[in-house]
């Protein structure tokens, strides 16, 4: 979910810092543009944030030992 999050941010910072330079397909800010056009995909890929946060704290207290308390 960081890691997700983090690309997104940088890829936004990336677009404002280039300014329209940042948005067009060639040139100098072709990377930035592809960069920032793939980012929602790896997260959509690994799943919605929330799903996978729910998932995961579901798993390690199903995983606790009975006499821990919380």
């Amino acid at each position: 979910m960081l890691s997700t999050r983090n690309a997104q941010e940088t890829a936004t910072d990336a677009v404002q810092i280039f300014g329209g330079r940042g948005i067009t397909r060639t040139g100098m800010g072709r990377l930035i543009e592809h960069y920032h056009r793939t980012v929602p995909f790896d997260a959509i890929l690994g799943g919605a944030e929330d799903v996978l946060g729910d998932l995961g704290v579901r798993q390690a207290v199903k995983k606790m030992p009975p006499t821990v308390r919380l």
